[in-house]
């Protein structure tokens, strides 16, 4: 993987939870996740609800402590950073809640709520704040009107862009978007996507964007990262996984992608259940659903395997998997 100038750079991360206050039973909930995130880029995180994805999102923004490995931000680990360090890198790494109407308090007008962290972070002065909390708004396509409603008064695609101008009112330089399309309509859902990729353009935000939808994906990131049961079993430049996916899960995920052409067929949807988190398999931990399943994957877990295109020295596509043939 590359690291060089990286913003956010991740490594063997690790995230472990006692189970009902056990000392002894443990949940492995992000197993050994390494990857990059540079400056201006979208980095999409794809997976089926309790791969990781938000244990994940959560442990970068020391939300929750990681058990192992390190998050490090401009080359800084997070985990030894305290008081206004601290403070200061989640003003620089925000993020946007999956729900927000469940993220953005009922009592509080939208003008509270984006002015909240602008008190925290102690940005501008009192009297300036307001005027900022407008820009923010209008950043995402919204009047200042708005500034007096309450959530409760706004549609899904309006909380949503709320929720991304609270993101963005301390003018972070990472936003984690955690699946913020998931619950919308496709009109929605493509104003929002249109929104993201404007951000990025003209203000260079990077964007930690996760999803269980291939078919968002596809229309946001640079680079595309599969995680399933805790680890990252494939990363790769967003074009290249789509055009040459080389792990089965993956695959698996494309094929059951919607294709709007009666002459393509329908989805085929992967079959089985994500095994529990708190009794993983042995070996590959794809190994129960997986088609192409050989004996070696039932004992073995795969190593990381860089795949090279024709003529192509290096490249950042690597796949765990016993099945790929170098």
């Amino acid at each position: 993987m590359q690291t060089d100038s990286a913003l956010l750079s991740v490594r063997e991360l690790v995230v472990r939870y006692r189970v009902n206050g056990s000392r002894r039973e443990l949940l492995t909930a992000v197993n050994g996740v390494s990857f990059d995130i540079h400056a201006g880029s979208i980095f999409g995180l794809v997976g089926e609800s309790g791969s990781g994805k938000t244990s994940l999102a959560h442990s970068i923004m020391q939300l929750t402590l990681p058990t192992s490995g390190e998050v490090q931000f401009h080359g800084k680990n997070l985990a030894h950073m305290k008081g206004s360090d601290l403070k200061k890198m989640r003003r620089n790494i925000q993020l946007a809640f999956q729900d927000p109407l469940a993220s953005l308090s009922p009592r509080r007008s939208i003008q509270q709520s984006l002015i909240e962290p602008l008190d925290h972070f102690r940005i501008d002065a009192p009297e300036q704040r307001r005027a900022r909390a407008c820009r923010a708004l209008e950043t995402v396509g919204l009047e200042a009107d708005v500034l007096l409603r309450f959530p409760h008064e706004l549609s899904g695609g309006q909380r949503q862009r709320v929720a991304l101008a609270r993101a963005l009112v301390t003018e972070p330089e990472l936003i984690i978007a955690d699946e913020s399309v998931s619950s919308m309509d496709v009109s929605v859902q493509a104003r929002i996507i249109e929104l993201i990729l404007n951000l990025r353009q003209q203000l260079g935000i990077a964007f930690l964007f996760i999803a269980h939808d291939l078919a968002v994906i596809q229309q946001l990131a640079d680079h595309v990262g599969v995680m399933y049961l805790g680890k990252m079993i494939e990363i790769a430049p967003a074009d290249r996984l789509f055009r040459q996916a080389a792990h089965p899960y993956t695959r698996a995920l494309l094929e059951a992608v919607p294709v709007p052409d009666p002459a393509h067929g329908k989805p085929v949807a992967l079959q089985g259940e994500v095994p529990s988190a708190l009794t993983p398999p042995a070996g590959c931990v794809f190994h129960t659903r997986c088609p192409r399943v050989e004996d070696r994957c039932r004992v073995l877990d795969p190593l990381s395997n860089q795949i090279n295109e024709s003529g192509e020295k290096r490249t950042s596509h690597h796949v765990k998997c016993h099945l790929w043939n170098p």
